[in-house]
C-alpha cells in the first residue's frame, strides 16, 4: 500500500521515464536520418548556430530581426532537406506523450494531469491487486443474480429492493465529495458489497481523490506482525496513517480478522481518527448482527460504526449462482 507521496514520486518516475524514452527515440532517428542525408549534420548546425545569435541579440536589446531571418530560413532549410527524404518536418523532434508538460511531470508549476492520470491508474492497479477484484461500475452488477422473490427477513422482493439499493450507492458515487457520508454495507457473503465499494472507488478515483482499499484480515493482521516484530523503518505507523489520511477508505471484510484487544485499540484508533477529521469510510462486513458487533467489538467501536449509513445487502450467493452457469 503506497503513501500519497510515494504514489506521486512513482507516477513522476513513469512519466520521466517516457520523456527519456521519447529523447532516445528521437536521438535514434536523427542518426539514422544523418546517415541517408549528407547535408542534413550541416543544416542542424546552422539552426544551432542561428538560432544562438538570435537569442543573443535579442537579449542585448539590439534590433533581432536580421537574426530572426536567418533562423527562420535556417529551419526552412533544415525542413526541405527532411521533406525531400520523404520524413516529416518534426520527425527528429522527440514525440512527448503529454503535449502540455511534454513528459516532465510539471504544467505551469503545478503537477501536470499525465502525473495525476497516472497515480490513478497505479492505484487502481493497487486496488484491484490487494481485493483480487476489478474496479467496475455499478453497470456490472447484474440485477438477474438478485432472486425475483420476497426476502423472507425484511419481507421486500429482493431484485427490487437490491435495483433500488444500487441506484442510491450509485448516486453517492457519482455525487462523492470529501462530505459524503460514511458507509456501512453489509450482508451475507458473495451479494455484491465489495463489488459495490470498489464502483465507488473508481468513481471516486477518475474525480481526483485518492482511495485506499484495505481488507481487514490483511492490513490488521500485518499490524499485528509488526508490533511483535522488527519495525526499524516505522512500517506500523505509515501503514496507520496512509489509511487514516486517505480522501476514501475501504475497509473491507470487517468481522473476518483475527480479533485481539490490540486490534480493537488500532480498529477504534482508525476510526476515531477518520470520524474527527471528517473523511468518508466505507466499511464491509457479513456481521448483520449489531449486538453480535458489539461483542466483537465493544461498544466504542460499535457506536461509531452506528454513525454509518447502513446499506443491507440481500440475496443469494452470486458466486454460487454463476458457478452453476459454468
Amino acid at each position: 500500500m503506497l503513501t500519497k507521496n510515494e504514489l506521486h514520486q512513482a507516477a513522476l518516475r513513469t512519466v520521466n521515464a517516457r520523456r527519456q524514452m521519447a529523447r532516445a527515440r528521437a536521438e535514434d532517428a536523427r542518426i539514422e536520418a544523418q546517415a541517408a542525408i549528407p547535408a542534413l549534420r550541416h543544416a542542424e548546425e546552422e539552426v544551432r548556430v542561428r538560432g544562438i545569435r538570435y537569442a543573443l541579440a535579442a537579449a542585448s536589446g539590439k534590433d533581432s530581426s536580421a537574426a530572426a531571418q536567418a533562423l527562420s530560413e535556417a529551419r526552412r532549410n533544415l525542413a526541405s532537406l527532411l521533406i525531400s527524404s520523404g520524413r516529416s518536418p518534426e520527425a527528429l523532434e522527440p514525440k512527448f506523450s503529454c503535449t502540455l508538460c511534454q513528459d516532465t511531470g510539471y504544467y505551469e508549476g503545478r503537477t501536470c494531469e499525465c502525473v495525476r492520470k497516472e497515480m490513478r491508474r497505479m492505484r487502481r492497479e493497487e486496488i484491484e491487486t490487494l481485493s483480487s477484484l476489478s474496479v467496475q461500475s455499478f453497470d456490472t452488477m447484474k440485477l438477474e443474480y438478485y432472486p425475483n422473490v420476497k426476502d423472507s427477513v425484511s419481507g421486500q422482493n429482493v431484485r427490487s429492493y437490491m435495483a433500488g439499493l444500487i441506484e442510491d450507492l450509485r448516486g453517492y458515487a457519482e455525487e462523492f465529495d470529501l462530505k459524503s457520508e460514511n458507509l456501512m454495507l453489509i450482508g451475507n457473503a458473495g451479494l455484491g458489497k465489495t463489488h459495490a465499494a470498489l464502483a465507488i472507488a473508481g468513481a471516486a478515483l477518475e474525480k481526483g481523490f485518492d482511495v485506499i482499499y484495505v481488507s481487514s484480515p490483511d492490513f490488521f493482521g500485518r499490524i499485528e506482525e509488526l508490533r511483535f516484530g522488527s519495525d526499524p523503518d516505522g512500517e506500523r505507523e505509515i501503514l496507520m496513517q496512509t489509511a487514516v489520511n486517505a480522501d476514501l477508505l475501504i475497509l473491507d471484510d470487517l468481522g473476518t480478522e483475527f480479533n485481539s484487544s490490540f486490534l480493537i485499540s488500532m480498529l477504534y484508533s482508525l476510526l476515531n481518527d477518520r470520524l474527527g477529521a471528517h473523511k468518508p469510510t466505507i466499511v464491509t462486513s457479513n456481521v448483520t448482527d449489531g449486538s453480535l458487533l458489539e461483542k466483537m467489538y465493544t461498544e466504542k467501536i460499535s457506536s461509531r460504526l452506528a454513525s454509518f449509513v447502513p446499506c443491507r445487502f440481500i440475496g443469494e450467493d452470486i458466486r454460487l449462482i454463476r458457478s452453476k452457469e459454468i
